[in-house]
């Protein structure tokens, strides 16, 4: 990431393919008579993401809408530096923080205090600044109690807390938000999102995925609707809903 130039993502003819293994057939006699038909039943590719071109800048909250399996959790991935691109390219410039699997990176075996230092490295924090926030990450994710206890004992709503917690003391320019709590403990999520609108007005691009109309209404100012792998529509939040519902005929 170039922190020199200003705050912005450009994603430039993004394409992703992935590989998924067709099912084999529920009995030897069928699955014989198949590849003595030459059906494939080795691994496919499929493509995830299609040639896909964006771009966003400082001011703008991006809601990103379309089915299951549109393609936007990968696209945001992409972004994110989690999944390689096939073809294409990613620019990213200013201080990134992907809200998306919340705990993804931690390790089961080290103690929660541990995971926050390692979660905290992976975010690109100094080990002085995780000194100076570890306090504040425990009280906020109401696991003081369970600071010396390894992660595995931990159920996971506990563990999405934590990560959250560690994320939400940054400062981050970009913010990737991926249904971060569509469900869960209902006195935190209220708490975490109160941290997280705090966190919107502070940085300078949201990209966020969201079934929810009421979330995507109150944070974004542009939408982007995604089917198959592409971008169909990029424009304003009535509009983008206007075409979406009719898109999936609601």
């Amino acid at each position: 990431m170039n922190q020199s130039s200003a705050v912005g993502i450009n994603v430039d003819n993004l394409s992703v393919t992935f590989m998924r293994h067709a099912g084999l057939a529920s009995s030897f006699r069928e699955t014989l008579n198949r590849i003595l038909r030459r059906e494939q039943v080795g691994p496919k590719s499929f493509l995830a993401l299609d040639h896909v071109n964006f771009s966003a800048s400082e001011g703008e909250r991006v809601a990103i809408v379309g089915h299951n399996g549109a393609g936007k959790s990968t696209l945001l991935k992409c972004i994110a530096g989690i999944y390689p691109p096939t073809e294409g390219m990613i620019e990213v410039n200013g201080m990134m923080i992907p809200l998306l699997e919340l705990g993804a990176g931690f390790s089961m075996a080290m103690s929660v205090r541990e995971n926050i230092y390692l979660n905290g490295a992976i975010l690109g924090l100094p080990k002085e600044k995780v000194q100076e926030l570890e306090g504040d990450i425990l009280a906020f994710s109401e696991l003081g109690n369970f600071s010396d206890q390894p992660m595995i004992s931990l159920s996971s709503g506990m563990r999405s807390r934590l990560g959250f917690s560690v994320a939400s003391f940054l400062n981050p320019e970009i913010l990737l938000l991926d249904e971060v709590f569509a469900t869960g403990d209902v006195a935190f999520v209220k708490k975490a999102k109160a941290k997280m609108e705090e966190m919107i007005d502070n940085c300078k691009i949201v990209l966020m995925v969201s079934h929810q109309e009421s979330i995507i209404r109150d944070v974004c100012n542009r939408m982007v609707v995604m089917d198959h792998g592409k971008i169909v529509k990029d424009t304003s939040i009535d509009e983008g809903y206007e075409f979406y519902h009719k898109l999936i005929n609601v």
